[in-house]
């Protein structure tokens, strides 16, 4: 099993395969509310982390924006191909 680090330069490594930016800032000092997600930035696919949030929402931040992406043209890692077709496959049966 690989730690979270491991999979979190996992997932960064495919998201730069796809042109997606990753930035990690403090969103608690905003003037406006902002929460960590994908968005779309004059024109550029971004990702945006709360750098106050554990390792673990960044994965699943970072992740959920992967499955929205097609993945077949490049290479993720194993275990990310695994967990986005075992969620399609839980979401299809619920």
């Amino acid at each position: 099993m690989q730690n979270i680090e491991s999979r979190i330069q996992d997932l960064k490594e495919a998201a730069e395969k796809l042109s997606i930016k990753i930035e990690v800032a403090n969103l608690n000092d905003q003037e406006f509310a902002i929460q960590s997600g994908y968005c779309k930035l004059n024109g550029e696919d971004l990702i945006i982390l709360d750098k106050n949030l554990p390792d673990e929402e960044h994965l699943l931040v970072i992740l959920n924006t992967l499955k929205k992406f097609n993945l077949d043209n490049i290479y993720v890692a194993d275990w990310i191909r695994e967990k986005i077709d075992t969620d399609k496959t839980a979401g299809a049966q619920s």
